[in-house]
């Protein structure tokens, strides 16, 4: 087994679906269950601004963890350089990049990954990775071809641009390797009692054939239904049979959900609909484990690599997904499923939809769903395949073999952060070959430098540091005054230190330079010093 060689860096929202059911959450709670199930019983590193160790143990140990969590406090310490990485779950940001070069830029290598790729934000973080604070040895991971199509195509527009207006000959892009995310396969099992429990808790008959989507219900910012509902309502026609179309998910709103109900009355009045609250676990459950096919057909460019099929597939349900974004790597066409091909119109047709959304104009809702409503899936070819799996239940007994098969080999997690492993050593060697060389961050300067012109001078290291006897009395008092305690902090600014400078101004004659010292303690010390000459205990004299 290949040892984990990164730390997680660790904020809630990046790993949890409790306030926010949106892929890039869910991603990242199904990762940190492959961690567990992959170093079950190992030592793994955390990373973060805050102390959120505890936090992300019991995540960890609620997915069966059974090992030992170290925390790493951002922006980290030698236990990274030694460990290699640090995994972000997103697109990595310039702040982090920055404060890690602050230690050296080689102490280690940042590695993060693509999500939603069409938000300005996003953009935006992704063009300026060619920029510093980011080095060759830091990395973003596509989760698609598609994606590495979008990311590659924005950074080396943003290359000739910045070329042009600047004159600039160096850029420092990070790598962009083609990993996808990853299912934890096993929890996508299913037997034929379960199928047939699953079946009858929701009213559906042993020879009906169930058409499947889950997801979030947003014509606009997932997959237009329409097309489905056509195409089931002719599939309907041409088989004979009454077909289920069964929708489980979450609505934004009641105007959304009227939205749909409308759609569905006037486009496939032939068509049987089962409602599944994407809120309630067993229901939902039930659902995937009663479905015969399942259905995705985006059309968003919201959208940059899509795990339900990959999900169906884990269960042994064969898909038919849209011929769209990471759909064309995980869904092989005529083996798991069937793709759809996807029309959508040519470069030059969209340049005052970017400029609406980016002065405000449009939305970000109506930016995407202005692009998707001019997103068309071949409605022929759907029809044909639902009616080919409505018709043949072993076409879909085979195709769904085929997925399950292919997940398990490879998109489970544990296979997927297998590869994290690899990518995290050719980062390393990358790393190691590069030239030692200081990197300051320019925007982020010390504030004693950038406003030492605001005081009458500096404390500087030939003052005399003279104690008050009588006040030095009083040292605890001062802590516990909540006009000065707010400050103390265990690493910044230590009650300890306070004492401990305290102390040795008091036995013997300092000045600032011999009592604060030299190496990694003398900030903290100097900030200890003007603390106490702050609150009176002590004076600085030429």
């Amino acid at each position: 087994m290949k040892n984990m060689n990164f730390a997680i860096y660790y904020v809630g929202d990046g790993y949890s679906t409790d306030k926010k059911i949106m892929g890039r959450q869910n991603a990242g709670k199904t990762m940190m269950k492959g961690i567990a199930r992959r170093w079950k019983t190992n030592e793994i590193h955390g990373f973060g601004a805050r102390a959120s160790g505890a936090a992300m143990l019991k995540q960890l140990q609620g997915d069966g963890f059974a090992g030992t969590l170290r925390w790493r406090e951002a922006p980290g310490d030698k236990v990274l350089e030694q460990l290699g990485a640090v995994y972000f779950p997103g697109p990595v940001t310039k702040d982090i990049a920055s404060a890690r070069n602050g230690l050296g830029a080689k102490s280690y290598s940042l590695f993060g990954v693509t999500h939603t790729l069409s938000s300005t934000g996003a953009m935006d973080m992704i063009s300026e990775m060619v920029l510093p604070p980011f080095r060759p040895w830091d990395a973003l991971i596509c989760t698609s071809t598609a994606a590495l199509s979008v990311v590659s195509t924005l950074q080396s527009e943003f290359e000739a641009w910045f070329a042009e207006q600047t004159g600039a000959t160096r850029f420092n892009a990070v790598a962009t390797p083609v990993i996808p995310l990853g299912v934890n396969a096993p929890d996508f099992a299913r037997d034929e009692g379960q199928i047939a429990e699953s079946r009858r808790s929701l009213g559906v008959a042993p020879d009906d054939v169930v058409f499947l989507f889950a997801g979030r219900m947003t014509f606009h910012a997932k997959a237009s239904p329409v097309p489905v509902y056509q195409a089931l309502e002719e599939a309907c026609r041409r088989t004979g049979k009454a077909l289920v179309c069964m929708e489980a998910g979450v609505y934004p709103n009641l105007g959304m959900a009227a939205a749909y109900e409308e759609a569905r009355r006037v486009l496939a009045p032939s068509v049987r609909f089962i409602q599944v609250d994407g809120q309630d676990m067993a229901r939902y459950a039930a659902a995937w484990r009663a479905a015969d096919v399942f259905v995705s057909l985006s059309d968003n460019i919201q959208e940059t690599f899509g795990i339900t099929p990959l999900e169906a597939m884990a269960a042994g349900i064969p898909v038919i997904v849209s011929d769209w974004d990471g759909y064309k790597d995980t869904v092989r066409d005529g083996v798991d499923g069937y793709r759809i091909p996807v029309v959508m119109p040519m470069p030059g047709a969209g340049e005052d939809l970017a400029v609406r959304h980016a002065l405000g104009q449009d939305s970000y809702d109506y930016y995407i769903g202005r692009v998707s409503m001019t997103t068309a899936v071949d409605l022929a070819a759907l029809t044909d395949r639902m009616v080919a799996l409505a018709e043949d239940p072993n076409l879909r007994r085979s195709l769904g073999e085929a997925g399950k098969a292919r997940v398990r080999q490879e998109y489970d997690w544990p296979v997927i952060l297998d590869r994290y492993v690899d990518l995290v050593q050719t980062l390393g060697e990358i790393r190691r070959a590069a030239p030692d060389e200081p990197i300051f961050w320019p925007a982020r300067p010390d504030p004693y430098r950038l406003f030492a012109d605001y005081p009458t001078r500096g404390a500087e290291a030939g003052l005399k540091v003279v104690v008050d006897p009588e006040r030095a009395k009083s040292i605890t008092s001062f802590l516990d005054l909540g006009v000065a305690k707010y400050v103390l902090d265990p690493v910044v600014l230590p009650a300890e230190t306070i004492l401990e400078l305290l102390a040795e101004a008091s036995r013997e004659s300092h000045t600032v330079g011999s009592l604060v010292g030299e190496g990694a303690r003398a900030a903290a010390r100097l900030r200890a010093l003007m603390w106490l000459c702050k609150m009176g205990l002590l004076d600085l004299r030429p």
